[in-house]
């Protein structure tokens, strides 16, 4: 079977028109919301290692990362799945604009047969033409507004005349021409990789008018990670815009690569999933950014960061289903192995939802999904980890940070910390994810400083 992988960097989970969790300023995603008709959703996935390197080193290699590292290359000890595929005779090929994977000895082409970067993104040091890129606000509003007018913006005002020039636009370009010449192979793996809908949000005008039109401000599309009172009530408003915006031009091109797909005959013999590897706040807990430190500590990681799209296709199976199962990117791994009929040797942290996705039986479910940060090895610093059952979350910074807990199935929105209240549901998700630790094997100083936890919440 061929297998193909898309993964959104940065697209909430509610962000997906057919999930009915939409703010106001949702996004609209007619492709994403067809396709889901196709796919089993899995309704609960949540991130496990923060952020973008760290999700993707859980993938590659079915591992948790944050017990033991931060954003690192691949650890070079760890046969990768590009590795196991290529060595059973797909035919591997990693197509990406996400410049994090290959920049700075990252590595994740690992294993790949071939493998093509389609730069300017972000901070990718691409470009050096002479070319003004002014800022459209104020540059105290902008996250590293030098960095980003000497890359990003720079590299915007020299090559884009269109949407075709947008990063997701030649992405999938590139992933549809590679399938055009491809897919006559007997089996392969294509990881297509988009930085977007990542900021900075700046999508055609006509996404944003979309959501905003009439806009005459300021126009901040990388707003600093930052409590959002930086920004006026019109300009988060869009900024909201421009998020959905970039939701909705993500959509309009993974629906081209689906076309594709189908059109080359391929819907049959392919599986597909799409997933995202967090989310982002705009707006939501007073907060821009996916990071950041307050008064009470690292922030946590609240639904909008923390719950994942993850979607799958396969031929065969029955689609249009909402599953509720824990999933976690660690689970890619051992999944694809198992489309691929691989065995999985040594143990890891992922479970495969290959029988769930089959609906044959369920998958090994887990107790907690836990996203979390590094994990700090120091008093001196924090980390936060949610943990949650799907039903009640616990954001635990550690014993000398407040803690907070929200029942979600009374609260979606994370508005009540219940901490004092509910103690017993708080003791049992520390618990819970002190197995989770203890599981992955989680150094011992490191695990003493997850102990306790803290006497109280934050009011």
């Amino acid at each position: 079977m061929n297998i193909i992988t898309i993964m959104t960097d940065t697209f909430r989970y509610d962000h997906l028109g057919f999930t009915g969790r939409c703010p106001w300023w949702k996004a609209h995603t007619p492709n994403l919301d067809e396709f889901a008709k196709k796919c089993v959703v899995l309704d609960r996935a949540y991130q496990a290692s923060f952020p973008t390197i760290p999700t993707r080193t859980d993938m590659f290699t079915g591992w948790l990362t944050f017990p033991f590292r931060g954003w690192t290359p691949l650890p070079p000890s760890k046969k990768v799945l590009a590795q196991y595929l290529t060595e059973a005779g797909y035919v591997t090929m990693l197509i990406c604009d996400t410049p994090h994977l290959m920049r700075d000895g990252h590595q994740f082409d690992r294993g790949f047969l071939g493998w093509e970067w389609l730069r300017g993104q972000e901070g990718d040091r691409a470009i050096t033409d002479d070319v003004p890129v002014p800022l459209q606000c104020a540059p105290e509003k902008v996250r590293g507004p030098e960095r980003m007018q000497q890359h990003h913006y720079r590299w915007r005002a020299a090559n884009w005349k269109g949407e075709e020039d947008t990063f997701v636009a030649r992405t999938m370009r590139r992933a549809c021409d590679w399938l055009e010449r491809n897919h006559t192979h007997e089996k392969f793996f294509l990881y297509i990789d988009t930085f977007d809908p990542h900021e900075p949000w700046d999508p055609p005008q006509n996404y944003v008018d979309l959501y905003d039109p009439g806009y005459k401000g300021e126009i901040v599309d990388h707003p600093r990670y930052d409590y959002c009172d930086f920004l006026s009530p019109a300009e988060l408003r869009h900024t909201q815009a421009l998020y959905s915006g970039e939701c909705t031009l993500v959509d309009a091109w993974i629906g081209k690569l689906l076309a594709k797909v189908d059109q080359l005959g391929l819907m049959e013999s392919t599986a597909i999933t799409i997933i995202s590897d967090h989310g982002h706040y705009v707006g939501d807990h007073g907060r821009v950014g996916k990071s950041g430190s307050g008064p009470d500590g690292p922030w946590p990681f609240y639904e909008p960061v923390s719950h994942i799209v993850w979607m799958w296709y396969l031929p065969g199976a029955a689609g249009g289903r909402r599953e509720g199962l824990l999933a976690q990117p660690t689970d890619f791994f051992p999944t694809i192995m198992a489309l691929a009929d691989l065995p999985v040797a040594e143990r890891i942290d992922g479970v495969s939802l290959l029988p769930l996705l089959r609906g044959r039986q369920s998958a090994p479910g887990r107790e907690v999904a836990v996203t979390s940060s590094q994990l700090p090895d120091s008093r001196r610093w924090g980390a936060c980890s949610s943990i949650t059952d799907g039903d009640w979350t616990l954001h635990y910074r550690g014993q000398n940070f407040p803690a907070e807990l929200y029942h979600l199935t009374e609260d979606p929105a994370e508005t009540q910390n219940v901490f004092a209240e509910h103690r017993d549901e708080a003791k049992r998700l520390h618990a819970a994810h002190l197995d989770v630790l203890r599981s992955a094997g989680t150094d011992k100083k490191k695990f003493a400083l997850r102990r306790k936890l803290p006497r109280k919440g934050r009011v």
